[in-house]
């Protein structure tokens, strides 16, 4: 067993713990979540139509085509769709409905030396008004390093907190419109 042996073992074992955790917080809150309401009883299309600010078209940008991750897309979806869903917008007290689209600007990984790896991803989310016009646009980024084996999880972690950055944004933004 060669010395880089433990090393990537170590970086692999701490990725499984926090995917466990994550795992278990997801668990957790189904088990102690409220029952379901008339609302929730609804398709998840008519649901998302019923919020204030919903999720519009996402893309990604040719310079995000170098990414290790195969479904780019629908990650971004994800992540931004749950991001959303995750914001009470009743404290911004919205005047209008809002789409957000959301596009990956960048995202890429390159060696942090021979045992790690760092990834970076930004993110870029339009608010546009009920006719589409632009209202404003904001950014997020992030970066995450884990063992040069694990590329494909830093990209998602720099994916997901790129997303996360972005979206918890939009309120500030849409507030300064009001």
């Amino acid at each position: 067993m060669s010395i880089e042996a433990p090393a990537r073992i170590a970086g692999r074992m701490e990725w499984c713990a926090r995917r466990a955790v994550a795992l278990f917080g997801i668990a957790l809150a189904a088990l102690t979540a409220r029952p379901a309401s008339a609302e929730d009883a609804r398709p998840p299309a008519e649901r998302a139509a019923a919020r204030p600010v919903t999720l519009g078209e996402v893309t990604t940008s040719p310079a995000a085509g170098s990414t290790r991750l195969v479904n780019v897309a629908d990650l971004l979806r994800i992540d931004a769709e749950a991001e959303l869903a995750a914001i009470d917008w009743t404290h911004t007290k919205l005047r209008h409905r809002y789409t957000v689209s959301a596009v990956i600007v960048r995202l890429d990984s390159a060696p942090l030396g021979e045992r790690a790896l760092a990834a970076s991803c930004t993110i870029s989310a339009a608010v546009r008004d009920e006719r589409g016009s632009l209202l404003a646009i904001v950014e997020g980024r992030a970066r995450a390093e884990d063992a040069a084996t694990a590329g494909i999880a830093a990209e998602r972690d720099a994916l997901a907190g790129a997303v996360r950055s972005a979206i918890t944004a939009v309120p500030e933004a849409i507030r300064r419109l009001q």
